[in-house]
């Protein structure tokens, strides 16, 4: 289609729509086992691999892909870099220059590199050797030892050495490029000893397959950068200098002083026989994705905001014109989404809470979360949701959902025993007490992969124990969130009393961590004995929050008690505290916490480090 002349292409001239454009089969392969198949001008052969763009020269002679290598990819997943962004830096090839051995990659009997392999192989060892896959193995795993040609075969008159590639691609006016490296002492592979890393360069023969010509630009093949760069190819020993060809920034070749600083590095890599990609047509915008790409954080505050509607009014999953009724369960038309209280709108910091049946799932100090809602700072507050699965998901239900099981208070005869603490705060519930052991032991003294304690991610959020009394009748005490959750239906995640807020900055918590309020169960979607075995905080279980119901101070001393707030079979319940119940703990995030993932059970939210 794109070579007009009956005998084929002419690497005398520049490749074009009439003298190649596209994948070509070298024809005196064509009875091999692995034809050779190369990538001739202005083509899609993008591939993304290891976190880098990379194009596509040929295949190799076990079908492997040779690439060389295109700078980092766009955010958002392009590969269209030209100039100074296609390469690893500059380097000159070697540092010295007035001898004919410094055309070689190695010299001195191959045992000292040329300064060019020792730039290649330091970057590949960070960059490709120690960086590893999503499944934790090292890219190099991906890639086969393949033979980089130093082609040194030559011919001498007087005193001047002209190689291989010279009478191949520039002397000769039939100009016949090839493949074959003719001298086995010039192939470079990691199994010979010559390498020490499966990475080279490209040659000037493959410039030539791939379009280029001595001397003649050519802006339009996809070798063309803009700037001067490398090959592996040899050009001549002459006037005292040894030379090695380089693209030229017109898109053309040369051959350059070995010790021209000015020249750029692109490493040239193959991947194995078999390389399956996960995505992509090979174009600039989408290339061939064989490695995901990392994905790149995001403000978990900000996805909140942006995925967030008012409470108040009709939207997608809220049917009524007044928005969510917290006298109802949560519903594909009672709230089921992430919602803004009205109430804070114009506040510095929105609360934005999660209802019913949602994609709030967080990895967070290596264990699974549910996002509850954002705080009045900004921050995030999360219910514990046990561990991560071997494939890092987060499905779990019922006792994996929590850290144990435990009493509220170990007594319940006294209404001061509805407190998180008592005896005017000086001393722990029972719960508090194995919440705070707990995180010590999983939060507190666990370490990111920094050194860095993981309750440094957390701020001091306020933990809000109502201890508010709204009625009483007969026997009965009858805290606040009765009157908000049983009577009116009418949540809030404001904390009515100073004394029954719960922070480390006024010396009633040890550290940043408690239980879930009542409120905040409505808020999700709960109801009091309601069922709703569909919504976020369901699991099967009964378990505690840290809000008081009421207290029974009958005549008979031993039938006094307490009960608390419990989320369960019935949404919402009120039980004696001294019943065994499951403890979630709860923490909240920073504000400026970022993430990856999308927040499904499968693909969780994971807080980057």
């Amino acid at each position: 289609k794109y070579v007009s002349s009956p005998s084929g292409i002419d690497f005398s001239e520049v490749s074009s729509d009439t003298n190649g454009k596209g994948v070509y089969e070298l024809y005196t392969t064509k009875d091999e086992k692995y034809p050779i198949h190369y990538y001739r001008g202005d083509v899609n052969n993008n591939v993304i691999f290891a976190n880098f763009c990379w194009k596509i020269i040929r295949t190799t002679e076990t079908g492997g892909i040779k690439l060389i290598y295109n700078g980092k990819p766009s955010d958002d997943g392009k590969c269209d870099n030209m100039g100074a962004a296609t390469q690893i830096g500059t380097s000159v090839y070697n540092g010295n220059y007035d001898e004919a051995k410094y055309v070689g990659y190695k010299y001195d009997n191959d045992e000292v590199d040329s300064t060019i392999k020792t730039e290649i192989e330091s970057w590949y060892k960070t960059n490709i050797d120690e960086k590893k896959d999503a499944s934790g193995k090292s890219y190099t795993t991906y890639l086969e030892d393949l033979e980089f040609c130093n082609d040194r075969s030559s011919r001498t008159i007087d005193n001047n050495v002209f190689y291989g590639a010279y009478d191949r691609n520039y002397y000769n006016g039939n100009r016949k490029p090839s493949l074959v490296c003719p001298q086995d002492s010039d192939k470079f592979t990691v199994a010979n000893g010559k390498l020490t890393y499966p990475v080279g360069l490209i040659t000037n023969d493959e410039t030539v397959y791939a379009g280029g010509v001595w001397d003649i630009a050519n802006n339009t093949y996809y070798l063309y950068t803009g700037e001067w760069y490398w090959t592996m190819s040899p050009s001549s020993f002459d006037g005292g200098y040894a030379y090695v060809w380089r693209v030229y920034s017109t898109g053309s070749f040369r051959g350059v002083s070995v010790n021209d600083y000015n020249g750029g590095v692109r490493p040239v890599v193959s991947l194995k026989q078999g390389t399956k990609y996960l995505s992509g047509n090979g174009s600039k915008e989408t290339p061939f994705l064989i490695t995901p790409l990392p994905e790149k954080p995001k403000s978990i505050y900000q996805i909140i905001k942006t995925v967030s509607v008012f409470d108040n009014i009709k939207s997608e999953y809220v049917s009524s014109e007044e928005g969510v009724d917290f006298g109802k369960i949560s519903s594909d038309t009672n709230g089921k989404g992430v919602y803004e209280l009205h109430t804070t709108k114009d506040e510095q910091y929105p609360i934005y809470y999660y209802r019913g049946d949602v994609d709030n799932n967080v990895i967070f100090a290596n264990f699974c979360w549910k996002i509850i809602r954002t705080t009045e700072t900004g921050g995030i507050k999360l219910i514990y949701n046990g561990e991560p699965s071997d494939d890092t998901k987060c499905n779990n239900i019922e006792e994996k959902t929590e850290i144990g099981k435990s009493v509220y208070n170990t007594y319940i005869n006294i209404a001061k025993y509805v407190g998180y603490k008592y005896d005017n705060d000086t001393k722990d519930s029972t719960i508090k007490a194995n919440i705070d052991s707990w995180y010590k032991t999983n939060i507190d003294e666990k370490k990111d992969k920094n050194g860095k304690s993981y309750t440094t991610y957390l701020e001091d959020i306020i933990f809000c124990n109502d201890r508010s009394i709204s009625s009483t009748l007969d026997t009965f005490i009858f805290y606040g969130a009765y009157n908000r959750i049983f009577e009116n239906k009418k949540p809030s995640l404001v904390c009515p009393q100073e004394e029954d807020k719960f922070t480390l900055s006024n010396g009633k918590l040890k550290y940043p961590v408690g239980l879930i309020t009542s409120d905040e169960v409505a808020y999700a979607g709960g109801v009091y004995d309601t069922s709703n075995t569909t919504y976020y905080l369901y699991n099967n279980q009964n378990y505690w929050t840290m809000t008081p119901f009421d207290f029974n101070h009958n005549d008979l001393v031993t039938s006094n008690y307490i009960r608390m707030g419990t989320v369960g079979f019935k949404s919402i319940s009120y039980y004696g505290g001294s019943q065994l119940y499951g403890i979630r703990p709860v923490v909240g995030l920073k504000s400026d916490t970022q993430v990856i993932g999308k927040g499904t059970s499968d693909s969780p939210y994971i807080v980057a480090q």
